[in-house]
Parts: structure tokens; sequence; C-alpha cells
């Protein structure tokens, strides 16, 4: 076969239509999560995808160890509740013909995010990364890294901070008033 007839051959082929009705923001209130949100809340709006935000309560990280054992695997409501006061502020972020709801978990953040895509039977998951190293990733793990390498579905990783984000990982509310 020619380079012509395989070019040829290949424009002939039928179109695939990739399909994307559910999209998995897992965040942890980061800027570079809040910039995978807003990357999930463009692709949802162009592709009419629905999305879940997710927050998960990562029990081992918050929760001393002098704790964990006299609460006897209890997890205190405080955490719970201010991840859930977090997604509802995140929600006012959402414009409103984008589909979205929220979800918390407790637990491992990697293996919540790969069980929930699952359960939910997403199409894509849309996270942040810290930007590690591939060395330092290698040294102290990483969720994105877990993810990608466990996920049933596409893991679009989103890298840097949004503009109205300092280098320190805070919220800058006076970013027009220069």
């Amino acid at each position: 076969m020619s380079k012509e007839e395989l070019i040829e051959e290949i424009k002939a082929r039928p179109r695939q239509v990739i399909r994307c009705d559910r999209i998995l923001v897992p965040t942890d209130g980061s800027g570079q999560a809040f910039k995978a949100v807003n990357e999930a809340i463009h692709l949802a709006a162009q592709t009419g995808a629905e999305l879940t935000l997710l927050m998960t309560v990562d029990y081992n990280k918050n929760v001393a160890a002098f704790e964990q054992v006299s609460l006897s695997g209890y997890v205190p409501a405080e955490l719970k509740i201010a991840a859930y006061q977090f997604l509802a502020d995140l929600m006012h972020v959402i414009p409103i013909e984008v589909k979205a709801h929220t979800r918390v978990e407790v637990g491992n953040p990697g293996e919540t995010i790969v069980d929930i895509a699952e359960e939910e039977e997403s199409d894509l998951i849309v996270m942040g990364t810290r930007g590690f190293g591939t060395f330092r990733s290698l040294l102290v793990g990483s969720v994105s890294n877990y993810v990608m390498q466990q996920a049933h579905c596409p893991v679009l990783l989103c890298k840097g901070m949004p503009d109205d984000w300092d280098d320190d990982d805070n919220y800058i509310a006076d970013i027009g008033d220069e």
C-alpha cells in the first residue's frame, strides 16, 4: 500500500465519538486543586458532563497518633463538617448550567479517589498535582501518581497555580484591586 493510499484509508475511517458524561474532581483545598476545579468546570460546560467534587478526609493526616488510639477509629465530626462546608462554598464557583454534586469520604486519598471513580463510573478524573520532581515523588509518593497508575479511566493532571493564588498556596482576595 502506498503512502497516499494509507492516508486515504485513514481519512475514510469512521470518526470515534469520545464521551465524557461524568468527571470526578478530587480537591484538597490547595491552589493546584482549585486550578483543576476550574479546568473541570470548563470541560463540563463544553461536554455537558456532570461533576463530582470529592474531598477525602485523611484520618491519618489530620489526627495525631495518640488521638487515633484514644478515639478507637472515630473520625472527629469537625473534619467532615469542614470538608462539607468547603465543598458547599466551592459549589458557588460552578455556573448554574453545569451539573455538579459533592461527596465527602474518609480514608486514604489515592485509594478513595480510585474507588469513587469506579463506583460513579467516571469517564475522567481531573485533579491538581503538587509538582514534586520525579525523585521526590518516588520518596514520598503522591496521590496523583497513585491515581494515574490505578484509575480505570483517563486522568487529567493540572499543574501550576491559578493567577489569584500566591506561591505559598494562599488565595489573594484583592488581586483585581491593584
